[in-house]
C-alpha cells in the first residue's frame, strides 16, 4: 500500500564522525539537543505523530537538565532552541526530517535508549548506541517484508471467501501491484502518478480475470470474481495509516502537520481515484470487457472475517520490520477491535458507528498496554490495527457506481451516496483510533508510576528517581575520547540493541 512504498533513504552521517569532523556541538547543551533532533527526525520519518515525536525529545532534554528547552515539529523539520541564561547565547538548531526505510524494529530500539537516558544514561553512550541503532539492519530481509505487503491483498480475501485458489492468485496479484509500485518509486515517480498507474493496473487485472472467465479452456481457474481481486490490490494503494496520523496530529494540536499529512492523504487518494476512472473509460473505449458488479460480494463467515482482519494488521506490521512482540500485539489488538466492530454491527447501527467503536477499544487497549509495560511504538500497532477497517470496497464500489461498468449503468447519485459513506467510515476510523489514545494516555500515565519489579532489575537507577533534570550523570569529560566520540565512550559496556 502507499503507506508501504519504499523511499531513499538518505546516508546517514553518525555522531561519531561528525565529532572526528569537528561538526557537532562543543557544549554540553548542544550535545543533548543534536540527539533529541536525531531521534526526534527518526520517529517523525517513521509514522510518528508529532505529539509523540515532542515528547521523546523532551524526555532527552530534561533528562539531560534542559528542562527550559523549546521543542517544535512540522511535518518536514524539527527545531530546538535552549536559552542557558547569565547572559550566554541561546543554542538553536534546525533538522529537516529526512525520508527512510520503514523500521519499527529501530522504533522500538530508540524507545528503549529513551528509557535509558531517563534512567541515567550518560550523553557519550547516548550517542554511540543511537548510531548503532540508527546504522542497525533490518530484522529480517527486505524480500519478506515485500511478500507480507502483496500479501495483504490475499488477507483481504478472507473477508469473503476461503477458497484456496482465490487466495492464491490475490496473493500473486498483490505481489504484482507492489513491485510495479516499488518500481515507479524507484524512478523517483511523484507519488499522484504512482497511485494513477498503480489503479490502472488495478484494472487491468480486472479486465484479464474478466478475459479468462469468457473462455472455457481456462475452466481449470473456475470462476474467479474480478471485483475481489480488484478490491484486494485496492487495499495496497488506499492510504489508511497516515490519515489516522494526520488526523491524530490535529487533535494534538499540531495543526501545520496535521494539514500536511492530510492533504498528503487527498492526493494520494485522488491519484487512485482518478487511476480507476481513467483506467475503466480506457478499457472501455478498447473494447475491452471488465464485469465488476457494483453490488457488494458477500461477505464470509465472523471467524474467517476475523482471521482476515488479524492477519492484514500483522502483515502490514511485517511490512513495516516490526519485531515480534510488536507484530504479536498489533495482531491482539486487531482482532479485540474487531470483536467491537462486529458486536455494535448486532445492535442494528450504522456501519460508521461500529467502524469508530472497534477501532477505539483497540486504540485504547494498545496504548495502555505500550505505555505500561512495553517500548513498542504505538502508533505503529495503532496504524496497523485500522487497515483492516479500511473502506477500500466501498471506495471502489462508489467509483464503479458513479462512472458504471459493462453490465451497469452509471448511476452519479447512487455512486456519490456510496463515496460519501467511504468518507464517513474513514473519518470514523481515524476519530474512533484518536479518541482511544485520548482516553488511554491519562489511564497509562497513572499505571507508569507503579513500579516494575523487572524494571527494577532491569536498571541500575531505580525507575521511581529517574534524572529528571539533574546534571550528575553528565560530569564526564567533554572532549573526544580514545574512541573519538564525547565522554563515556570510551567505555567497554557493549550498546543494547534489540
Amino acid at each position: 500500500m502507499s503507506d508501504d512504498t519504499p523511499t531513499v533513504e538518505i546516508p546517514h552521517v553518525s555522531m561519531h564522525e561528525l565529532r572526528q569532523r569537528g561538526e557537532l556541538p562543543a557544549t554540553r547543551e548542544g550535545l543533548a539537543i543534536e540527539l533529541a533532533m536525531r531521534v526526534g527526525d527518526m520517529l517523525a520519518s517513521s509514522g510518528a505523530s508529532a505529539n509523540d515525536t515532542v515528547v521523546m525529545m523532551r524526555r532527552i532534554c530534561q533528562a539531560y537538565g534542559l528542562s527550559r528547552a523549546q521543542l517544535d515539529v512540522t511535518y518536514t523539520v524539527i527545531m530546538a532552541s535552549y536559552y542557558p541564561g547569565e547572559g550566554m547565547p541561546p543554542f538553536t538548531a534546525i533538522r529537516s526530517v529526512s525520508p527512510v526505510l520503514p523500521n519499527l524494529s529501530k522504533v522500538y530500539a530508540v524507545n528503549d535508549l529513551v528509557n535509558q537516558i531517563f534512567n541515567g544514561l550518560s550523553i557519550g553512550r547516548a550517542m554511540k548506541r543511537f548510531d548503532k541503532i540508527r546504522k542497525s539492519a533490518p530484522p529480517y530481509p527486505a524480500w519478506l517484508a515485500a511478500l507480507a505487503v502483496g500479501g495483504i491483498s490475499m488477507s483481504v480475501q478472507l473477508f469473503y471467501t476461503t477458497s484456496p485458489k482465490i487466495l492464491i492468485l490475490a496473493l500473486l496479484t498483490g505481489i504484482l501491484v507492489n513491485r510495479f509500485v516499488y518500481l515507479l518509486a524507484k524512478l523517483r515517480m511523484p507519488t499522484l502518478f504512482q497511485q494513477l498507474f498503480g489503479g490502472w493496473l488495478i484494472v487491468a487485472i480486472a479486465a484479464g480475470f474478466t478475459w479468462l472467465n469468457a473462455h472455457p479452456k481456462f475452466e481449470f481457474f473456475g470462476y474467479v470474481s474480478p471485483t475481489t481481486i480488484a478490491v484486494g490490490c485496492i487495499f495496497q494503494l488506499v492510504v489508511g495509516a497516515r490519515f489516522v496520523a494526520g488526523i491524530q496530529d490535529a487533535i494534538d494540536g499540531f495543526y501545520v502537520t496535521a494539514s500536511a499529512r492530510v492533504f498528503e492523504v487527498v492526493v494520494m487518494t485522488a491519484g487512485l481515484v482518478v487511476g480507476l476512472v481513467t483506467g475503466l473509460d480506457l478499457v472501455r473505449s478498447l473494447g475491452v470487457s471488465v464485469y465488476i458488479s457494483s453490488e457488494a460480494p458477500m461477505v464470509g463467515s465472523v471467524p474467517a472475517q476475523l482471521a482476515g482482519a488479524t492477519l492484514t494488521a500483522a502483515l502490514w506490521a511485517v511490512s513495516y520490520f516490526a519485531n515480534r512482540r510488536t507484530i504479536l500485539l498489533t495482531a491482539f489488538v486487531t482482532a479485540l477491535g474487531f470483536g467491537a466492530y462486529w458486536l455494535v454491527l448486532q445492535v442494528d447501527v450504522s456501519r460508521v458507528v461500529a467502524n469508530f467503536a472497534g477501532p477505539m477499544l483497540a486504540a485504547l487497549v494498545a496504548t495502555i498496554m505500550i505505555r505500561r509495560f512495553w517500548q513498542i511504538p504505538a502508533f505503529g500497532v495503532i496504524n496497523a490495527m485500522g487497515i483492516p477497517f479500511v473502506p477500500g470496497l466501498t471506495l471502489y464500489l462508489g467509483l464503479i457506481q458513479l462512472v458504471g461498468s459493462t453490465i451497469d449503468a452509471p448511476d452519479p447519485a447512487k455512486g456519490a451516496a456510496t463515496l460519501g459513506m467511504a468518507a464517513s467510515i474513514a473519518l470514523a476510523i481515524a476519530a474512533g483510533a484518536s479518541l482511544g489514545v485520548f482516553f488511554g494516555r491519562p489511564v497509562s500515565d497513572k499505571l507508569i508510576l507503579i513500579p516494575a519489579p523487572w524494571q527494577q532489575k532491569r536498571w541500575k537507577t531505580p525507575v521511581q528517581t529517574p534524572a529528571r533534570g539533574k546534571l550528575a550523570h553528565l560530569v564526564e569529560p567533554v572532549g573526544p575520547t580514545n574512541d573519538g566520540v564525547t565522554g563515556s565512550v570510551g567505555s567497554s559496556e557493549s550498546p543494547h540493541v534489540p
